[in-house]
């Protein structure tokens, strides 16, 4: 039977009841598996639960009794693609910008209400009444 040799969680008995209520004997094993750990310094194939694994109780031992490298270091280079503004001059422009904006909305208006008033002067509106 699977036992974990590290916490010697082993199989654990019960009953099974189904809809019916008939009842059954069950069985619940541990999720045990072979790995290579290292003992006093030596390699050796143990039987460990995945909660052992989990916790770190085991000291895996990896390929040809290479340990598992744990930290690497990663170097990655700083690269500057753009460089910051001073912020004054970008709200200085901001504000420019928007003021053009501003009046060219205006004038938009303007000659909008112009062309209103001269098609009127042309054309007056007549609701004249055919009798």
């Amino acid at each position: 039977m699977a036992k974990c040799e590290i916490c010697n969680k082993s199989v654990s008995f019960g009953i099974k009841v189904s809809h019916s209520h008939r009842r059954s004997n069950k069985m619940w094993k541990p999720n045990v598996r072979r790995v290579r750990a290292i003992v006093n310094g030596e390699h050796k194939r143990l039987y460990v639960c995945t909660r052992c694994l989990r916790s770190g109780l085991v000291e895996r031992g990896y390929g040809n009794g290479l340990a598992k490298v744990t930290e690497v270091d990663i170097q990655i280079p700083e690269v500057n693609t753009f460089e910051v503004a001073d912020l004054t001059a970008v709200e200085a422009s901001a504000e420019t910008v928007t003021a053009e904006a501003a009046e060219t909305e205006v004038s938009a208006v303007d000659s909008d209400i112009v062309t209103e008033v001269e098609a009127s002067a042309v054309a007056p509106e007549t609701d004249a009444v055919t009798e």
